[in-house]
This record gives C-alpha cells, sequence and structure tokens, in this order.
C-alpha cells in the first residue's frame, strides 16, 4: 500500500544531509527537485534505496550537489534518498539506511 507521506534523505547542494517527511506524489517530488524526476537505485546497503533527482540537473546548469559511485558522476541540483517497495512504490527510507546515507554524504559536500 502507497504511504500518503515518506520519510527520505533530503540532499542539498551546500547542506548537510537531512530527514524530511514528503508527500508522496509526483507533483511533490517534481516540486523538490525543480523539475522532471529521474530514479536511480543505490545498492551500498544491499537494500534497494531510490535517488530521486532532476532528470536534467545537469542540462540545466544545477548547482553540483555531491559525488555519486566515488567519483564517477555527480548529483546535480536537490535530490532525495527513499526507499522502494516490490511493486516499484517508494517508500520511507527504513532508519539504519537513513544514518547509513547521512553518515556517507556528510563528507561529500562540493564547494565551489
Amino acid at each position: 500500500m502507497k504511504e500518503e507521506k515518506i520519510k527520505v534523505l533530503a540532499l542539498l547542494p551546500m547542506e548537510l544531509p537531512k530527514e524530511i517527511d514528503l508527500d508522496n506524489t509526483l507533483e511533490a517530488m517534481q516540486k523538490f527537485v525543480g523539475g522532471l524526476i529521474e530514479c536511480i537505485t543505490l545498492s551500498d546497503t544491499g537494500s534497494e534505496v531510490t535517488l530521486v533527482c532532476n532528470d536534467e540537473g545537469k542540462l540545466l546548469g544545477l548547482p553540483l550537489n555531491r559525488p555519486l559511485w566515488d567519483g564517477a558522476d555527480v548529483l546535480a541540483g536537490p535530490g532525495f534518498l527513499a526507499g522502494c517497495d516490490n511493486e516499484g512504490n517508494l517508500t520511507s527510507l527504513p532508519q539504519s539506511t537513513m544514518d547509513f546515507y547521512k553518515e556517507k554524504f556528510r563528507a561529500f559536500i562540493i564547494e565551489i
């Protein structure tokens, strides 16, 4: 069953990661990232984690946020991490996973 609100880890340029509640709607997600969304699966923790970001972040010249995949790519603009169920719906990020990514992305703020 789809949750109305989900607890996600917000990744904003030049800010520390923070837990927020977000309406679990396409409109709320698009508003958060500032445009069309792209969902990217991360597997650092062995569980399904989805990075939701602006599909055109780099093309639009959005501020660089954090390196991804050990520097192989970079997140441009705002994004957030959410869980994912077996039906492909976004879910709240489990607290242990939230804590893992808070620490992982704490040290990766890009300074320009």
